[in-house]
């Protein structure tokens, strides 16, 4: 679903596709919530196994805090270089970083993440509202006007990686699932999990994959210095 939904949002920003807007628009916000509270549940499950071993494995996140956010502004100076307003301040690697160090102190509530995520997504009503410059962007407050291709700021976005730290309290209360379901030995399900195994590594390729398909298809892109 990601990747489909990038290619439709480059064919939109380099061809100036334009059809089926709504339908394109709820297939991406619910592909972005998927991943994102994909993304907490396996927080919950990590985190859950990693305190039985160090009751305090801060240093292990904090790793994973410098590899998604520095990964994240590599992106952020890759796009700086693009013709208009192309730049990704702060994209999902950005927010997937903060809200790894953001979701340690929330483990200990368990269930009641329930009302704590509530808390960042009708928050999101107040915050929107408000403009200032660009240091504010991680917590939904923008520039007046403001776009980027890839935006995920905390609020609401970190509510969604609640949800799913909320399911996984549910499902997975030690880290370890409660029933366990047989996995059928099927071609299909392999090559699922094995995306879900190296999403990072399928995020950062796909999308130069897309454009230069892009580029061969169809020729010069309009915008694009390649």
């Amino acid at each position: 679903m990601m990747v489909v939904s990038n290619f439709v949002t480059d064919l939109w920003l380099f061809l100036n596709y334009s059809g089926h807007r709504t339908f394109w628009f709820a297939f991406a916000v619910t592909t972005a919530s998927i991943f994102v509270f994909t993304s907490g549940l396996s927080f919950w499950i990590s985190y859950s196994r990693a305190i039985k071993r160090n009751p305090q494995p801060y240093r292990k996140y904090f790793r994973r805090f410098i590899k998604l956010f520095g990964l994240g502004m590599l992106i952020t100076l890759v796009t700086s270089l693009l013709p208009g307003r192309m730049t990704i301040h702060f994209g999902i690697l950005h927010f997937l970083g903060v809200a790894t160090l953001l979701a340690i102190p929330f483990h200990r509530f368990g269930r009641k993440n329930l009302f704590w995520a509530f808390f960042f997504l009708l928050s999101y009503s107040l915050v929107r509202n408000l403009h200032d410059g660009l240091l504010l962007l991680p917590l939904g407050i923008t520039p007046e006007d403001y776009f980027a291709p890839d935006y995920f700021p905390i609020f609401p976005w970190f509510g969604v990686y609640l949800l799913g730290m909320t399911a996984g309290s549910v499902f997975y209360p030690t880290g370890e699932r409660k029933v366990r379901l047989p996995t059928p030995e099927n071609p299909l399900v392999h090559l699922v999990t094995f995306a879900g195994r190296h999403t990072l590594a399928i995020y950062l390729l796909h999308q130069p994959v897309l454009v230069a398909l892009l580029r061969l298809i169809h020729g010069p892109i309009p915008g694009l210095p390649i």
